[in-house]
This record gives C-alpha cells, structure tokens and sequence, in this order.
C-alpha cells in the first residue's frame, strides 16, 4: 500500500504528458482540473510528484523519486488529491520512507517499486461496537492485535458520526479492510476503514487543548533537572557539529516515558540512521520488558534521498503521532534535523523561482517553523480521551552560529532550548548541554507540577544549581586572571561545588547499563547530595579550616554514585552522601597548636 501511488486517476482529471525533465524538476501538459500541491504520476513507473506551480496549460511538477529515465512524451495521471499518510497498523516497529512507504522490504537499490507492502499482510480485528450503536468522530470501532503493549484502535474519522449498521465479526483482515459501515446523521453512509489517510499537512483535530501540565521524564539529568520539558511543548536542540544532538536525540528517543516514539531522521547520513534502528531493534523497553521498536515509528529519509521526500517526512511523522495521539497516546516526535529540512525547503524555492530571503531561505521560512511546532500540544481528543504531541527538533546552525535564520526562528517558537555546548563536548562533558545557551520556559509549571505530585524541593534544587553553576563560570574568569590561590575559601567551595555538579549529576554516560538512564527519584538524590556535601564544605571553610585541605578530600565515591549504583537505586546514592559527610566532619576538630602561636619559649 502507497501512500500516492494506489488510487485510480480521478474522473475529473484528464492525463497528460512530460514536456521537459531537469533533475526532480518536471513540466507536463495536458492535465485539467488540477490544484496546487496535488499528486501525480510520472511515466510508467508511475513516480509520484507533487504540482507547485501552475501556468497556463502547464503545470510544474517536484518528484519524491529520481527520474532517471523519464523522458518527454511519458504518460502523467493526476491523483486528484494532495499528498496523504496511509494511517494503519503496520506503523508501529516499521521503518518508511519519507511517504510513509516501508523499506523494511525494499531491496538493496531504491526504486519507485519499493514503496509496495509486505505481501498478503494480514491483521486480527477485535469489534469494539455492535450494530445500532451511535458512534461520534473519534470513538472506538475495533482494537488491532499488534506486537508489543501499545493497543492499535480503529478510530470513527473526523467529521464522520452515525449509527453502525455493519461491523466485522473478529477474525483476520487485510490492510484494505472495512471494519464498519455507518449511517451518518446527515443522511449519507460512510466507511470506517482499517487503515485511514490524512493528508500530511494539515493537521488532525481534537476537541481542546489543555492547559494541565505534565513533565516529559527524558531520563537525563541534565534535561530533567535544569531544563525540563512537558507534555504536548516543543524543544530544540541547537549544536554545531560535534557536538552530540544525534546521541541526546537517541537518548530520549529510547529513555522518555512516552508511549509512542516517531524518530523522523530527515536528511541524516546513512550510517547514523542504520546506528538508530539497529539500537532499537536490541533494547528492551524497561517498562513493558518488550523490544521497544516496538512503540517507535522510524522515517529513515537519509542525504541521498530526493528533496521533496525530505520536505514532507517532518509532515508525514507528525502526521503518524497525531494519528496516535487521537487514540489516547502521550507521543514523541524527534526531527533529526530541521536544518536539513530547511535546506530542502531553500532549494525547493529556488528551484521553482521563489524570492530569497535571509541566507536564500524562503520568505515563508519561520512561518513554516511555526506551523510544525504549533502542530504538539497536550489536548483532548475527539473521543474524550486525553493525548499529547510533543515535537523535538535538532537544529544544525553553520559554523555553530546561532544568528543564521533556522536556528534564530526556531528560538522564537520553542517552549525549550537545550543548547550543546562545543568546549563542553571537546572536554568530553555528554550530555554537553549548555547551562548558559539553554532555557525552559516550562520550569515554572512544572515546578507546581512536582510539588503537586510530591517533590516539592526540585524547584529549590533547580535554583541552587543554577545559581552554583553561573557563579562558578564568573569566578573560572576571574580564577583565570589572578590564580585559583588568590580567592577567599568560599568562593573556591563554589569552584569546587561546580566540579561535583558537573561531574557527579550533569554527565551521564550512553554506553552505561545504569547511568544511560536515571530515575527522577535517583536524580534527586544524587543532586541533593551534592548540594549537601557543598553546604558542609562552606560550613568548614567559615570556620576557618583551609580551602587547600577540602579540596584534597577524595570525593570519588560520590562522583561514582552515578555509575555505581542502579537507575533507581536511592538507598546507595544516600549512603554515600553520608559517607562523605562523616569524613568531612572529622576536619572540623580543634586547629593544631602550632597554627595557634602558645610556642613554648626555652
């Protein structure tokens, strides 16, 4: 099943025929009725290109497919639609293309017939309804047994609602299967297919949004603790290269608590997007104990696929989260990158003669930024259910320059910034989130949200490490400029206290079995033993005990905690924190007499 290429010509539309072929550019005439942004097919191949432009008998035409071999005189046929996702079971623990088209079996060289399905697919339908119940847009009609815990649910479409007339006993069903026949209250009849399609940009309703805000755990301290982000809210991960957004991105990808993850690696190099779903296919989801491909969606439109497939895959996978979102699912789209996904846009205007703007960017570019991010959002669904989008996109700026159009629009409509920081990643600091370059716009909420749920310290966390973190950088200038001895004792605690931070919390390692993830409650812990361990390391330094002699403590067992101890494991984090207490009041005792001047004179 393709998402272009399976319906028949439309009986208004008439074919046409190829006049001039320049790369993916194509010019046909002879096609009526035809509107911007409609799909047609090109010569016998039937390569799928969508109109941008129309002039006269003309229509310009971008192909999705490389059009060696096309040539004037080939037959066009007109879809009569613009370009939709095929919405349906075989989603989940698939890898497609940008139009949604599996390459799980494609061969070993992409051609257009790869877009076609696994053969004599085959699904077990569960009713939900019977006949003679009333149905409403959005509700249930019948569950999809599908691996893993994530329940597949044929949803009544939008705008459709009636009585059930027809339903399916259970039983096994192809994709092409109707699961229900409803009399709508207008009078009509209309289907309930088992796979639906929607066209990708445009986005699906819902019946509100919410305003309840709930935290997004990602697994990583650096992100969870500093700059945390909800449910249904935006963040962007802005870094040169280097810098590790592809690793971050991966972390979240396999560590947050959502149900459902769409990985969209639009324009990524071969080799990293193979990395992606290899990784996927051997970890096992900790929360359910299945493979947790098995909740993901992987759109794998790599450097060397056409433009126009990477224009449309950010479209087509948040197109895929929304469709889970209206099931009652809390969803995750990660866009690795929406710099290369500009760049197709900046070509795409060039080549159909567009005005430049900044850098040759299109005018329209924010404005498109802005309509991807407006499309996450935590809402209420159209049948009463409760679900979420939640967009997260790298942002790859030239040269780490961080005034270029893409990144500096993309700021503007993020609720998070998760900067990485190149000295941190060359100092090999991961995640090398900048405490200076980022921000949360969501903390304030989601600091409410803690004390509600029973954390009511992680708003006073927050702020004491940030706080410890930028002194810490004021006085690694001045410590620079006059020498670390030169500084009173408390401000070498405060050198000292931003070491443990970095080292012992914000670091974390991705090839760890234990530290590759963390558990809210342990990153708690390890946090407010450092913050203890720094408290009574001021406490010695006003009582006059030298800052040379703190700082030759051995704090490596509580720098090891992280490591050391499982994802979850608080008890071990605490034990370790008192550990080090316990030595450090052993260097509050009386001051030697030597250091007191009673010398006893002969």
């Amino acid at each position: 099943m393709d998402a272009v290429t399976d319906s028949a010509p439309a009986p208004s539309h008439t074919a046409g025929r190829v006049v001039r072929v320049a790369g993916p550019l194509v010019e046909v005439e002879g096609l009526t009725g035809l509107a911007m942004a409609d799909i047609v097919r090109l010569g016998p191949d039937r390569l799928p290109g969508e109109v941008v432009a129309l002039r006269g008998g003309v229509a310009t035409v971008q192909a999705y497919e490389y059009t060696g071999g096309l040539c004037p005189g080939a037959p066009v046929e007109p879809a009569g639609v613009p370009l939709v996702a095929p919405l349906g079971p075989a989603l989940l623990g698939s890898v497609v293309d940008g139009l949604l088209r599996p390459l799980s079996t494609a061969g070993a060289w992409l051609t257009a017939s790869r877009a076609q399905e696994e053969p004599d697919r085959r699904w077990h339908v569960v009713p939900a309804v019977k006949c003679g119940d009333d149905v409403a847009a959005g509700a249930v009609v019948a569950t999809v047994d599908v691996p893993g815990t994530v329940e597949f649910r044929v949803l009544v479409p939008p705008a459709t609602s009636g009585r059930v007339t027809d339903v399916v006993v259970e039983g096994e069903y192809p994709s092409e299967a109707v699961v229900a026949w409803l009399d709508t209250h207008t009078g009509g009849r209309a289907a309930v297919p088992l796979v639906q399609r929607w066209p990708v940009r445009h986005a699906r309703p819902y019946a509100d949004r919410l305003d309840e805000v709930t935290a997004l755990q990602t697994g990583q301290r650096a992100l969870d603790l500093l700059y945390p982000i909800a449910r249904g809210s935006t963040a962007a991960v802005p870094g040169g290269f280097g810098t590790g957004k592809t690793m971050l991105l991966q972390q979240v990808a396999k560590w947050c608590d959502a149900d459902v993850i769409v990985y969209v690696g639009c324009g990524e190099r071969g080799n990293e997007m193979a990395d992606v779903v290899a990784d996927l296919a051997e970890l096992v989801d900790p929360r359910t104990s299945t493979p947790l491909a098995h909740r993901t969606v992987v759109l794998a439109n790599t450097s060397n696929m056409p433009m126009m497939a990477r224009e449309a895959s950010i479209y087509s996978g948040v197109t895929v989260a929304e469709f889970f979102r209206d099931m009652g699912y809390h969803t995750v789209v990660i866009a690795d990158s929406t710099s290369r996904w500009a760049e197709a846009l900046r070509e795409f205007a060039s080549r159909s003669g567009a005005l430049p703007a900044e850098e040759g960017y299109p005018a329209n570019l924010a404005s498109a930024l802005a309509a991807f991010y407006e499309r996450a959002g935590h809402v209420r669904t159209l049948g009463g259910q409760e679900g979420s989008v939640t967009v997260i996109g790298a942002v790859s700026p030239p040269g780490g320059d961080r005034t270029e159009p893409v990144t500096a629009n993309t700021e503007r409509f993020v609720r998070c910034v998760w900067s990485l920081d190149r000295d941190l990643a060359y100092a090999r600091h991961y995640p090398a989130v900048s405490w200076t370059g980022s921000f949360s716009r969501d903390a304030a909420d989601l600091g409410t949200w803690h004390t509600r749920t029973g954390d009511p310290g992680w708003w006073s966390r927050r702020s004491r490490v940030i706080a410890m973190l930028a002194e810490a950088d004021r006085l690694s200038a001045l410590a620079d400029l006059v020498g670390l001895g030169s500084l009173p004792a408390a401000e070498r605690v405060v050198l000292l206290g931003a070491r443990l931070l970095r080292e012992g919390v914000l670091q974390q390692s991705a090839l760890s079995e234990v530290d590759a993830s963390c558990a809210p409650e342990k990153g708690a812990a390890l946090v407010q033993a450092v913050l203890d361990v720094v408290a009574r390391c001021h406490t010695l330094a006003d009582r006059d005990v030298l800052a040379s002699t703190i700082e030759e403590q051995d704090f490596s067992r509580l720098l090891r905690a992280r490591e050391e101890s499982g994802a979850d494991d608080v008890d071990a984090v605490h034990a370790r924190r008192e550990e080090i207490l316990a030595r450090l009041d052993m260097l509050d005792g009386p001051p030697p007499e030597r250091l007191t001047g009673l010398v006893d004179v002969p």
